[in-house]
């Protein structure tokens, strides 16, 4: 029979060793839950869930780290689940560290993170690095510091399906490839989410492949709302095999100089761990059936470092600048701007 252990909320200042203890101890018995029932949780540190285990909690059960900049409750090994928990940071500066983000899979295969609410991080409020077969699913990810939700590091086979990301400061999707990580981000559905009020770009995808963007809601973002592109000052990867369909962009752009729907690429290529390379650019991107209404800087771009680029239906209005930019013979791919 799989493991249960139930931690009851009840007076405690720091609930790390009480939740650990039971984190490790259905682990070591090869698998089971460890169940948090409503209530405050406050503890100091990180959080580890490991192979076989799945934390859970129930409406009203609140995780408190105490500490902005080690707080993350990671996620590692195999079959690894985290649902029905808010995670509700207090931090006031932002930071890069990986532990002050909010639920970290690290090293980790078949990993669920389902109807989370994740707060207040100083670092990202979900982060992904090294892990495969991935499901982020109706999340709530709000106010953090950084990116709402971030995947990097290699990252592979993911969903992102019917989550919310709103109010954080840096992009509200992100799925991005480094060059010291020597591989790219790849096999990724983004689909379904909510993404408002960002104070950078909506959904970016850079450095990855085999990607596809369908169905999003983006509104109220500081920069553009999808956002293709390598980036030199960050040393990331190009985008290859990308397909954006049937999304839905409006009011993006706010602060930014991009354009609302951003297709861009650079020059050259960039190693990988295996000695082999892969191009700056960006290759092989369906467009079709995106509308983008309103913008504050232009309606679309698409760059000439984009190659094979194709696809119709796309409707742009409301731009402030130039509605269309298309750099390039584009014979299979249509953006109509309308007039507003």
């Amino acid at each position: 029979m799989p493991e249960l252990r139930i931690v009851q909320p009840g007076g405690s200042e720091d609930y790390a060793k009480a939740i650990q203890d039971a984190l490790d101890a259905v682990a070591k018995a090869g698998g089971g839950e460890v169940v948090l029932p409503p209530g405050d949780y406050p503890y100091r540190g990180k959080l580890v869930v490991r192979d076989g285990t799945v934390l859970r909690g129930s409406g009203g059960t609140r995780l408190l780290p105490q500490d902005p900049m080690d707080g993350a409750i990671r996620l590692t090994g195999k079959w690894v689940t985290i649902r029905e928990l808010t995670l509700q940071g207090r931090a006031d500066k932002r930071t890069g560290k990986g532990d002050a983000t909010g639920i970290r899979p690290l090293d980790a295969e078949h990993v669920e993170i389902d109807r989370m609410r994740v707060t207040g991080t100083a670092a990202a409020g979900i982060f992904v690095q090294k892990t495969a077969h991935f499901r982020i699913t109706n999340c709530t990810v709000h106010d953090c510091l950084a990116d709402g939700i971030h995947i990097t590091a290699g990252s592979s086979h993911g969903q992102i399906i019917g989550n919310q990301s709103r109010g954080n400061e840096d992009d509200l999707i992100a799925l991005v490839g480094y060059e010291k990580d020597g591989r790219q981000v790849e096999h990724v559905v983004i689909q379904g989410n909510m993404c408002r009020d960002g104070n950078a770009r909506g959904i970016s995808c850079l450095g990855a492949r085999y990607v596809t963007v369908s169905g999003n809601m983006i509104h109220g973002t500081g920069a553009a709302g999808i956002y293709v592109h390598q980036e030199d000052n960050y040393k990331t990867y190009g985008v290859s095999d990308l397909t954006i369909v049937g999304n839905v962009m409006r009011d993006v752009s706010r602060r930014v100089s991009h354009a609302g729907l951003f297709i861009g690429g650079g020059d050259g290529d960039r190693p990988t761990a295996d000695g082999a390379k892969v191009s700056n650019g960006v290759y092989r991107v369906m467009l079709s059936d995106n509308i983008l209404d309103g913008s504050s800087d232009a309606g679309a771009f698409v760059s000439d470092h984009a190659r094979d680029v194709s696809g119709c239906g796309n409707l742009i209005r409301n731009a402030k600048r130039t509605g269309v930019r298309i750099e390039g013979k584009r014979e299979n791919l249509t953006i109509r701007q309308v007039d507003s």
